[in-house]
């Protein structure tokens, strides 16, 4: 029961993998062909899909595959179908989504080509973010808001993502099984427990879950990294080419959603060559070698086209705005005071072990609190995406304090195999603290995997009570800190939606009669929220509402618009 589902887990985590996968290559491929995003191109990415998922059932099931693939392709159609349906019951009300990734992802749709267009000049000052930055994200969306005509459903490319990194960890745990001995006295059914808790606590990142409801990227690197280091697991327990290529699928994506992820991505390729060189399996060694240096440039050169060589041709930089000469530090402003002097080790210590606040730039000092306490204001700072202090959720703290009594028991029961497992968390952590910005969660949302990896040394050792005990404790906490972060995230996700759906209805009725002058500010992308619902308007820049009007400002959209006040005071 457990192969299959293990089966089951990898191919279709692999089928929703190549889709996201697909969805970036096929449009990015095409734009060098002057072909700009069309409603084909899902279909394309689908058949991608659904070619892998054949390709994998065959790899794993190679007797009798058909089963397997029917039932993987029909789960990844269904995921697809429940995530693309949360994703357009909730409005993006972060800042970024709404002022250049959803930007990105309209343009793309009118026909814009990165590669032989001229760059774009918006009208609210983000053009340097829509043509400089990496838009795996954006295009890969483009490709859904071109299918559908609707755009906060195509964000589903994170929830997608999540799913993707759930089955595929599943998969990897499942493979990596213990010895049957060792399995024997846990018991079938309590392996596939732990393995089923533990993936799904990987995949629900808390960086993932307070960004899955918008267009930030932060979440998806993370699911997609995860995607990575479960293959990297699947790569060293089965041989097989398609595995390097999911592999590396994930890599080039990863690369395409933000400029960190280049450094992201080399640590944990180099980290996987490593380990198959020191277990002499050269062989595979060699084909990642040649297979992941193809995609590195396949990422950069062609996927990647835009904007690494477009940064490097027009401004001398292939990071550019982040490096080079007039590079921006997008980190500079919102550092709390009392870490701008401190080591990136020293900060990350700080904040992590801090009260969770929200992204501020009033650089107020970060607070240092009691472990395994939660306080009412840590809870509200997880309703919004960009969480900076404390970002993995107001218990992490005591996480990483279970992780190192666990971490400390396990190399008391079994140094050998804790040494291994201790050699995979510094690759993980050097990836990490490659940025400056360590302290930040959101920019480096792999450290979540550290406590999860401890967590499963200590389950993966038997004969020890007190270990096993730490264990299920550690799991019990990260659970606990994942719940908090979903419910909360969640339910301001909800209340926020409700009252800006409730003012967007309003608008419907008052706008019937004649257009209501409105002003965008960051927000250009709402003007599709508008036309979508039948909202008549006219920009205004600035706006000034007249004699017996209203400025109605709309929920955590910087949309504003004139009403009249009789009309405001019959609804209300």
């Amino acid at each position: 029961m457990r192969n299959r589902l293990a089966a089951f887990s990898i191919v279709t985590g692999m089928t929703l993998l190549l889709f996201i996968a697909g969805a970036l290559f096929v449009p990015t491929i095409l734009f060098v062909a002057h072909i700009p995003i069309t409603i084909f191109h899902i279909w394309i990415a689908a058949g991608l899909a659904v070619g892998t998922a054949w390709l994998s059932a065959k790899m794993i099931q190679a007797e009798r595959p058909l089963r397997l693939f029917a039932e993987s392709v029909v789960a990844a159609c269904l995921l697809f179908g429940v995530c693309f349906w949360v994703s357009g019951s909730f409005y993006d009300l972060s800042y970024d989504g709404q002022a250049y990734h959803q930007e990105s992802v309209i343009y793309l749709d009118n026909g814009w080509n990165p590669v032989y267009d001229e760059p774009i000049h918006e009208p609210t000052g983000h053009s340097v973010w829509v043509n400089h930055y990496a838009r795996a994200s954006e295009t890969a969306s483009a490709v859904l808001y071109k299918a559908t005509g609707l755009i906060e459903h195509s964000k589903a490319i994170n929830l997608l993502a999540i799913a993707a990194s759930l089955l595929l960890s599943l998969g990897a745990l499942f493979t990596l099984r213990p010895a049957k001995s060792e399995e024997a006295t846990t018991g079938q059914a309590g392996y596939a427990w732990r393995a089923v808790i533990v993936a799904v606590l990987l995949a629900f990142n808390p960086v993932s879950v307070y960004q899955a409801f918008s267009y930030y990227v932060d979440g998806l690197l993370a699911s997609m990294m995860l995607c990575m280091v479960a293959l990297g697991f699947l790569i060293f327990a089965r041989p097989g080419w398609l595995l390097l290529s999911a592999y590396t699928s994930a890599m080039v994506f990863a690369i395409n959603i933000k400029f960190t992820a280049i450094a992201y991505a080399g640590v944990l390729t180099v980290g996987l060559l490593i380990t198959l060189y020191m277990s002499e399996q050269f062989t595979r060694l060699k084909h990642l070698v040649i297979i992941g240096a193809s995609g590195t440039l396949l990422a950069v050169l062609l996927i990647g086209y835009n904007p690494y060589v477009t940064n490097t041709i027009r401004m001398g930089n292939p990071l550019y705005p982040l490096a080079g000469e007039d590079a921006i530090d997008v980190v500079k402003n919102f550092t709390p005071r009392n870490l701008e002097a401190m080591s990136r080790f020293d900060q990350a210590i700080h904040s992590y072990f801090a009260v969770t606040t929200g992204n501020s730039t009033e650089k107020k000092s970060t607070v240092t609190k009691l472990p395994f306490t939660v306080t009412e204001n840590e809870l509200i700072a997880m309703g919004d995406p960009d969480v900076a202090v404390s970002g993995f959720g107001p218990l992490f703290s005591g996480v990483l304090l279970l992780s190192l009594l666990v971490l400390l028991l396990a190399f008391w029961k079994r140094p050998g195999l804790s040494l291994a497992a201790l050699g995979l968390m510094i690759i993980i952590a050097a990836s990490a603290f490659v940025n400056p910005a360590s302290w930040w969660a959101r920019y480096v949302p792999q450290l979540w995997l550290l406590p999860l990896l401890c967590a499963w040394l200590g389950f993966s050792l038997k004969g020890s009570r007190l270990l096993t005990g730490a264990s299920w404790a550690l799991t019990g906490v990260i659970a606990a800190n994942v719940i908090l972060v979903s419910a909360t995230y969640t339910y301001h996700q909800w209340t926020w939606n409700q009252t800006l759906r409730s003012q967007l209805t309003e608008l419907q009725t008052l706008s019937a009669s004649s257009p209501l002058p409105a002003e965008f500010t960051y927000s250009w992308s709402n003007q599709e929220r508008f036309k979508a619902l039948g909202i008549q308007f006219k920009e205004q820049n600035p706006l000034e509402c007249g004699d017996r009007q209203e400025k109605l400002t709309l929920m955590k959209s910087g949309t504003s618009v004139c009403v009249k006040q009789d009309a405001l005071a019959q609804k209300k």
